[in-house]
């Protein structure tokens, strides 16, 4: 601990964490019953902390290693673009007073000379920003195959340089990918310090241990306004077409090869062309007399028929060849007056019909 550093201590909110503590008590007490007992293999380890609690005159980032063997010599260095900017060197344990920037290597030594780990730093973990007061989330990027830790602790100051913290752990649910995710059983509230942490232990040569963590803390803020509404659709186009080309046709072309006109449509669809006997009433036309009491007029005979598929805008060829009815109508007529109905139908469901076409047919 470097002279002068303010003390903070951490009081869990959970009984495992203080039966740990006691445990970890008795250990260091507890006087070895075998004397040959075999020395435990060597773990050393490489901290990186930084981000900002509530009391911002302190701040609580630092980078730090050390040996499991109290007497061995840590060195503990930050390599920006090739060049070492901060190393320390000390016995056990080591702290250096900045933090590295995304893409430093950070390398950790025991003895010095002797590389136990290095880890090029990438600034997870991180937190999401709905992470916020008012809310239960907790959820985050971390670096891929680490395990993630987390909670929200207050900062009370005690005496000069001592500050007693209060935390609650989160409940971590979700590890997949590069995200992580869970929720506290509290929300959060202003004046609380979110934190999340990562870890990673690795086997190194001669059986000893390597092991790296990363923790961010950020005081909780108020949380990002919601996205807005996403914008309405556009209005449908709305449907319309035209004839393109229309030619007249005798009575015996219309027998022999049908009755070829062009129509233009401006979206997907379908068109039919309709032609009636002018005679009764055409669908979708004028069909009743103006007078109540009077009979309405019987439906118009349909003589031919065309039909054309749009894929597309565009103008399309639509030939008219007679149905059943419409052939022995007009296989003897010489001269028939009739009327073309032509109707568009969009893949929206939309209908539009073009205008009427009144006309005379001769033999």
């Amino acid at each position: 601990m470097r002279a002068g550093q303010p003390v903070k201590l951490r009081i869990f909110e959970s009984a495992s964490s203080l039966a740990l503590a006691v445990l970890a008590l008795g250990a260091v007490w507890t006087a070895p019953t075998l004397a040959d007992k075999p020395a435990p293999a060597p773990e050393y380890s490489l901290s990186i902390v930084e981000g900002a609690d509530t009391q911002p005159e302190h701040p609580i980032q630092d980078v730090s290693g050390s040996a499991s063997h109290p007497k061995a010599e840590v060195a503990v260095s930050i390599t920006h673009n090739g060049l070492v900017v901060d190393k320390q060197v000390e016995d056990g344990s080591v702290w250096l007073s900045q933090v590295p920037q995304v893409g430093d290597v950070v390398t950790l030594e025991s003895p010095v000379g002797v590389v136990r780990g290095a880890v090029v730093y990438d600034g997870l973990p991180s937190l999401d920003p709905t992470v916020c007061a008012g809310s239960t989330n907790f959820s985050g990027q971390r670096s891929a195959g680490e395990t993630v830790e987390g909670g929200y602790y207050t900062v009370t100051p005690a005496r000069e340089h001592i500050y007693f913290s209060q935390h609650t752990l989160a409940q971590v649910q979700v590890l997949s990918g590069s995200a992580f995710g869970g929720s506290f059983v509290n929300p959060l509230a202003v004046g609380e310090t979110v934190y999340a942490s990562e870890s990673l232990a690795s086997s190194i040569a001669g059986g000893a241990t390597f092991v790296y963590s990363s923790e961010n803390d950020r005081p909780v803020g108020g949380c990002p306004p919601p996205p807005p509404p996403p914008p309405p659709p556009p209005p449908p186009l709305a449907l319309s077409g035209a004839f393109a080309k229309f030619t007249r046709v005798s009575i015996a072309k219309l027998l022999h090869s049908g009755w070829p006109t062009h129509v233009t449509i401006n979206q997907p669809g379908k068109i039919v062309e309709d032609l009636y006997l002018h005679q009764g009433a055409v669908p979708a036309f004028a069909a009743t007399s103006k007078h109540k009491r009077s009979r309405k007029a019987p439906p118009a005979p349909l003589v031919a028929r065309g039909t054309a598929t749009a894929k597309g805008a565009g103008t399309y060829l639509v030939t008219m060849h007679p149905t059943s009815k419409g052939r022995r109508l007009l296989k003897h007529t010489h001269t028939v007056k009739v009327v073309l109905v032509t109707t568009l139908d969009a893949s929206t469901g939309a209908k539009f019909t073009l205008e009427r076409h009144s006309l005379t047919l001769h033999r």
